[in-house]
């Protein structure tokens, strides 16, 4: 993953404190409706756009990254950018804090909506909150629509992740094995297309 101008520490600045990481992290835990991809929007605007800690392509790789690990993506994502930006104890407190407002709130909630999910106005109000988490989602994928370098294996790349998703239970992991094992096949290939053109040209 490169680094940039726009990342934290690549012009020297310092870097955030713990203190500012465990502050963000809280808020986006409290703010994070919806879980998932539907966050990704939330954790892009506050740590690449407001706070500049790292930059586009950082982010795009770090979830890729987290998305072939197990657990919660948020959690993996948060938690590796955390480690990156302040190390292990900066990593802790920050997921600490990230944790903290849903275990909070679901506990203070759970007996209340057993006691209410039978509610017509509940259950309406849950429907709309799927409306909105699908919203978010469209946003969030048309966001990373709009980062994917534009070549042509990309495209192709992404056609066949789509139909094998619709198509078959295939597990994501296995998609975005696929897409990095596409990127790899594509770069090696090119670099044998150049020596050849350079042992043509020599001859």
């Amino acid at each position: 993953m490169g680094g940039s101008d726009d990342e934290v520490g690549a012009s020297g600045s310092p870097g955030p404190t713990k203190w500012n990481v465990t502050r963000t992290y809280f808020k986006i835990g409290a703010l994070g409706f919806g879980g998932g991809y539907a966050v990704l929007d939330l954790i892009h605007s506050e740590l690449v756009v407001k706070q500049r800690w790292l930059n586009e392509q950082s982010f795009e790789d770090m979830t890729a990254l987290s998305e072939m690990a197990p657990g919660a993506l948020t959690v993996n994502l948060l938690a590796a950018i955390a480690y990156r930006i302040g190390g292990i104890r900066t990593m802790i407190a920050a997921t600490a804090a990230l944790i903290l407002p849903s275990f909070v709130l679901i506990v203070a909630l759970a007996g209340l909506f057993l006691a209410w999910q039978n509610n017509p106005v509940v259950q309406s109000a849950m429907k709309g909150l799927t409306a909105g988490v699908v919203g978010l989602l469209i946003a969030v994928v048309w966001d990373m629509l709009k980062g994917v370098p534009k070549h042509w294996y990309c495209f192709a790349v992404g056609a066949t992740a789509l139909l094998l998703g619709l198509a078959f239970p295939v597990n994501p992991i296995w998609l975005v094995l696929l897409g990095g094992l596409a990127g790899a096949i594509k770069a090696l290939a090119a670099a044998v297309f150049r020596k050849n053109s350079s042992a043509g040209r020599s001859t």
